[in-house]
C-alpha cells in the first residue's frame, strides 16, 4: 500500500555528524514514494519478508537498477537530477493487545552527502568521487539483535576506531537520537549524532523525548572500485576509522561521498499508550536497523556538485548545480507489485507486514515467512491476492546464490542479482602526498553554558579537529502546518565558513561552531 503524505509537524536540522566533515549538503525528501515489501537488493524479483519506507525515484520496483530509476516520472526528494533510491524499514508501535501501527514520520527525511576526505592505508590523499550510476550498497545487518561493541551505550563519540573491525564500525554507524526541543521553559536537550546505537525502551522515550526519535544510518565511504559487493552488497565498501570520515583500510583506496540517512519518527504521538516500538523488520532492539541505496543521478551532475558545492551550510538550495522539482511530496510508486496492492502497511493490524515476527534476540534473527512472493500478514481484513506469477519478471542478469561459508555474519538466505562489477574507467589514482595529521580522539566533552536564544529549537553535534573539539549548533523555528496548507518557511541556516583549517567558525544567523576546549 502506498503511504499517505504525512502532515509536516516540525523540522530540525543536523549540522555535522560525529567525526570530521569537510563540506556537505542535505538532500531533503518531503514524502515517500511508498511503504511496501520491496527490496531489489536482497529480494530481487520477489517480495521482501519485511517492509521498507522508500524515498527517491518513482520507478522503484523489485527489479530496479540505476538505469531503471533514471526513467522515473517523479521523485520524492528535492533535487531534480537525482532519481536514486533510498530505503530502510520504518518504525511501528506494538500495542499491549499485540496490534501494530505505523509510526508517522516528521518530514523531511534527509540524506546527507558529506564530502569527507582522508588518506589511504599507505598515506595517499583521497579525492571524493561521485557514485557511478547503478552503484548499490547496504549499511547495517537485518539479522543483528545484539552488539559486540565494548563500553556503555550511549557513550560520547571517541574515535578514531583504529583497531575495530568493519563489523564493529558498522554497529557504530547506527544512531537513535532523542528529540527534545525544550518545552514550558525547560531547555532543549540535544544528543550528538550516532550517539546511541540501540532503540531505547518506550517508557524512557515517553519520559525523555517529547518530540520523537531520530533514526540515523551512516553508510561506508571507502571503496574498492566495484559496483556491487556480492550477495550482501557490502564487500566493495568499508568504513573509515572515524565512521563518517578519516582514513580508509587497505584495499579500499577510493573515496565516495559519506551518505547518511536521517528520519524523525513521531513516537511522541504514542506517549502514555503502553506497548513498545519495533522496527519493521521485527527488531525491538534497534541493532538490526539497516538501509539500502541504489545510485541514479543524471550523468555528471553529482561529480559537478562535489566539486562546486563545498560550503559548510548544508542547504541543498545553495548549490547552483541542482534543479528543484515541485511535486516531491505527492510522488508515488509507478508500479506496485500486484500481490502487494491490498497489503496494509499502516495498521492497526494483527502482525507486521509479511507476517514478519518480532525477534528480540540476542541470537541472530531468522528470515521471516513473508518473503519470496508471499503476501501473508499485515492485513487489517481478509482479501484475495493475485498470483505471484503476475509480478515482476525474472532478473535479466544471472543470479548469484548466497554462500554462507564466507562470512560469520548471518544474512538473508536470498537469491540476488550481481550487477556488472566494474570500476569506473576514468578513475585516476591520487598523487602520493604526506598523510594529513590524524584527528585526536576525545573521550569526553566539557560542559558548555547554554547560550541559545529563548524560543528557538537547537540541534547540536560535536566533532574534533586536531586537539580542538567543536560543537555545532543549529537553531530553527518550530512550526506547525496541516496537510494542504502552504509549505512553511524554514529559518535559514547560515553557512559555517571555513577559516584557518576550521580552527575558527563564524556564528551567523543562529548557527555557529562553539569551541569546547
Amino acid at each position: 500500500m502506498l503511504s499517505p503524505t504525512v502532515a509536516r509537524v516540525a523540522s530540525t536540522a543536523l549540522v555535522l555528524s560525529a567525526g570530521i566533515v569537510d563540506a556537505f549538503w542535505r538532500l531533503e525528501c518531503d514524502g515517500s514514494v511508498g511503504v511496501a515489501r520491496i527490496d531489489p537488493l536482497m529480494d530481487f524479483g520477489g517480495v521482501s519478508d519485511h517492509v521498507h519506507v522508500i524515498k527517491g525515484g518513482s520507478a522503484f520496483t523489485p527489479t530496479s537498477t540505476g538505469d531503471d530509476l533514471l526513467k522515473s516520472k517523479c521523485q520524492s526528494c528535492g533535487v531534480g537530477q537525482d532519481k536514486s533510491a533510498y530505503w530502510a524499514p520504518p518504525l511501528y508501535h506494538q500495542a499491549d493487545d499485540g496490534t501494530f501501527t505505523l509510526v508517522p514520520e516528521k518530514p523531511p527525511f534527509k540524506a546527507y552527502y558529506e564530502l569527507n576526505t582522508g588518506s589511504t592505508s599507505d598515506g595517499k590523499a583521497q579525492k571524493v568521487e561521485a557514485f557511478p550510476n547503478g552503484f548499490q550498497m547496504i549499511s547495517g545487518n537485518n539479522h543483528r539483535r545484539n552488539t559486540t561493541l565494548s563500553g556503555p551505550d550511549p557513550s560520547d563519540f571517541a574515535g578514531p576506531f583504529t583497531d575495530e573491525s568493519n563489523s564493529e564500525r558498522e554497529q557504530r554507524a547506527i544512531g537513535f537520537n532523542c528529540m527534545n526541543y525544550g518545552h514550558n521553559g525547560s531547555p532543549a536537550k540535544n544528543e550528538p549524532t550516532l550517539y546511541r546505537h540501540s532503540l531505547p525502551e518506550k517508557s524512557w522515550l515517553d519520559a525523555n523525548c517529547p518530540d520523537g526519535i531520530r533514526l540515523e544510518l551512516q553508510f561506508p565511504s571507502c571503496w574498492n572500485g566495484d559496483m556491487d559487493g556480492g550477495d550482501k552488497h557490502k564487500s566493495h565498501v568499508a568504513f573509515p576509522n572515524w565512521i563518517n570520515g578519516g582514513d580508509c583500510p587497505a584495499g579500499f583506496d577510493r573515496r565516495l561521498p559519506s551518505l547518511m540517512y536521517e528520519t524523525i519518527y513521531g513516537t511522541d504521538q504514542f506517549i502514555g499508550k503502553g506497548g513498545k516500538f519495533v522496527v519493521g523488520n521485527g527488531d525491538p532492539t534497534g541493532y538490526g536497523y539497516h538501509g539500502d541505496f541504489i545510485a541514479a543521478w543524471d550523468e555528471g551532475v553529482l561529480q559537478q556538485a562535489i566539486e562546486q558545492c563545498t560550503d559548510m551550510g548544508g542547504e541543498m538550495r545553495s548549490c547552483g548545480v541542482f534543479e528543484f522539482p515541485d511535486n516531491t511530496a505527492s510522488c508515488t510508486l509507478e508500479n506496485l507489485p500486484s500481490e502487494l496492492e491490498d497489503e496494509d502497511t499502516s495498521g492497526p493490524m494483527q502482525s507486521l507486514p509479511g507476517d514478519c515476527q518480532v525477534q528480540p534476540g540476542p541470537e541472530p534473527a531468522t528470515k521471516g515467512p513473508g518473503g519470496s512472493g508471499s503476501s501473508s500478514g499485515g492485513k487489517s481484513s481478509g482479501s484475495d491476492t493475485k498470483s505471484s506469477s503476475d509480478g515482476p519478471k525474472a532478473p535479466v542478469v544471472a543470479p548469484v546464490v548466497k554462500d554462507t561459508s564466507k562470512s560469520s555474519d548471518k544474512e538473508e538466505d536470498a537469491v540476488v542479482p550481481q550487477v556488472q562489477n566494474k570500476a569506473a574507467d576514468n578513475y585516476q589514482a591520487p598523487a602520493a602526498n604526506p598523510p594529513a595529521p590524524a584527528p585526536s580522539p576525545t573521550t569526553t566533552s566539557p560542559p558548555v553554558a547554554n547560550v541559545l536564544p529563548a524560543g528557538k529549537v537547537a540541534s547540536t553535534s560535536i566533532y574534533t579537529v586536531g586537539n580542538v573539539v567543536y560543537e555545532n549548533v543549529v537553531i530553527v523555528e518550530e512550526v506547525t502546518t496541516t496537510e494542504g496548507a502552504a509549505k512553511e518557511k524554514r529559518t535559514p541556516e547560515a553557512k559555517v565558513k571555513r577559516h584557518g583549517h576550521r580552527h575558527h567558525h563564524a556564528r551567523d544567523h543562529g548557527m555557529g561552531g562553539r569551541r569546547l576546549h
